[in-house]
């Protein structure tokens, strides 16, 4: 079968199990007297060959406060590790990534606290998720989550932070609980339609979002808050087709030769000169995308698709039109002849007229009808950056061909 094809790709041998273990006692003599635990995939077992989320939390009673994690506690956990490679990192509150023999360790202070449902910070309910996912899933289990992560990978629907909004490595695992296996997810997905309950605990209050999996450590919380209906449809769609004909295409997507250009493509390249988190960069992009589309839209240009894509120092928005080419004036349509808004129509238009409908018409001439220029102005982004803007007449660039495409290769 193609899943033992692609475990024995993904799943990690004992070789590998013991370089992450050396990179976890360098760590652990760093952190010596702190009160940590070694969380996430690598723990739970889950986690995929050279694809490893080592997570190291260092606990703080509760009595501390956030505030204390923000303003003191990073301080000396730097102290600990300034001689190794590192950077800082910001979600809720800072943390630092050590990257070792290419093994990036994510060390991330918390609080200790007494259960999933009373957790101050996000991150406190970790160890809580750990200790349900162990519990729950046997050696087959962590195998088959192995395969759906590969699987959400493959078609892009994996990760849930803003710039993917998909299904979180701790999604994946409840998915495989409640359903039992790789393909009966799939099964179920396949018959997915909106609004999506998946209970392994009763919910502790209402929730609005498209996919719902109330935290069994946490019941006020939804899981799969983040995943946009994009995703979960995308998912659906996948599932569906790879149970009708199973590929590798799935797990791992081939590359295309080059795609005919059909339209017009605008390629804005931004250039980031200051850093910034993963999650504030792309949500100032996400509302840069939508800003640009619907301006586009309100001055009369037909938008077939608009992407982004990138990390936090070089990002791509691409922009596909039927046609960058738009007259200077428009066809204005005005009220019907027996409209009370008739004054004021005729009082701020030019070369009117009653059309054979009875409704009065008007030419108008736009504000602005150079698309380039409209993209540009609509970019909202708050740190410095650079920018490079071009009309698309070849490319070799994979991802650009992928957005030409469209048509996930998995699908056809």
């Amino acid at each position: 079968m193609i899943e033992e094809e692609v475990l024995k790709i993904i799943k990690p041998t004992e070789e590998d199990k013991k370089g992450i273990e050396k990179v976890l006692e360098i760590i652990r003599e760093r952190l010596n007297k702190l009160d940590f635990e070694v969380e996430g995939s690598f723990r739970k077992g889950t986690w995929l060959r050279q694809d490893t989320d080592v997570d190291v939390f260092v606990f703080y009673p509760k009595d501390v406060g956030k505030e204390y994690l923000e303003r003191n506690v990073l301080n000396d956990i730097i102290n600990r590790i300034k001689d190794l490679d590192y950077t800082l990192a910001y979600a809720e509150h800072p943390y630092v990534i050590v990257n070792i023999n290419n093994v990036e360790v994510d060390i991330v202070p918390a609080l200790r606290v007494e259960s999933g449902d009373r957790a101050i910070t996000a991150v406190d309910r970790t160890p809580f998720h750990t200790k349900y996912v162990t519990s729950h899933l046997d050696e087959r289990g962590k195998d088959e989550v192995r395969l759906l992560k590969r699987f959400m990978k493959g078609i892009g629907v994996y990760g849930a932070e803003l710039k993917v909004q998909g299904f979180s490595g701790y999604a994946t695992e409840l998915l495989v609980i409640y359903y039992g296996s790789f393909r009966k997810v799939l099964e179920a997905a396949s018959k997915w339609k909106h609004p999506i309950k998946i209970e392994l605990t009763k919910p502790m209050k209402a929730f609005s979002e498209p996919l719902i999996i109330p935290d069994p450590v946490d019941p006020r919380r939804n899981v799969t808050a983040a995943v946009s209906l994009k995703n979960i449809a995308t998912f659906s769609v996948a599932a569906k087709y790879y149970l009708k004909n199973p590929s590798m295409e799935f797990f791992f997507p081939s590359k295309k030769v080059e795609e005919k250009i059909k339209g017009d493509v605008l390629i804005l390249r931004l250039n980031l000169d200051e850093k910034s988190s993963e999650d504030i960069i792309w949500g100032q992009i996400k509302r840069s995308v939508n800003k640009i589309e619907r301006a586009l839209k309100q001055s009369g240009f037909r938008v077939i698709d608009i992407q982004a894509w990138g990390d936090t120092s070089n990002i791509v928005i691409a922009v596909q039109l039927e046609s960058k080419n738009i007259g200077q004036y428009y066809l204005n349509i005005g009220p019907q002849y027996y409209s009370e808004t008739i004054d004021d129509f005729i009082q701020k238009n030019d070369n009117i007229w009653v059309g054979e409908d009875g409704r009065l018409y008007s030419i108008k001439e736009r504000k602005e009808y150079n698309a380039e220029a409209i993209a540009k102005k609509n970019i909202v982004l708050k740190v410095k950056y650079n920018i490079e803007s071009y009309w698309l007449q070849n490319t070799e660039d994979q991802q650009i061909m992928k957005f030409l495409r469209k048509t996930p290769t998995w699908l056809k």
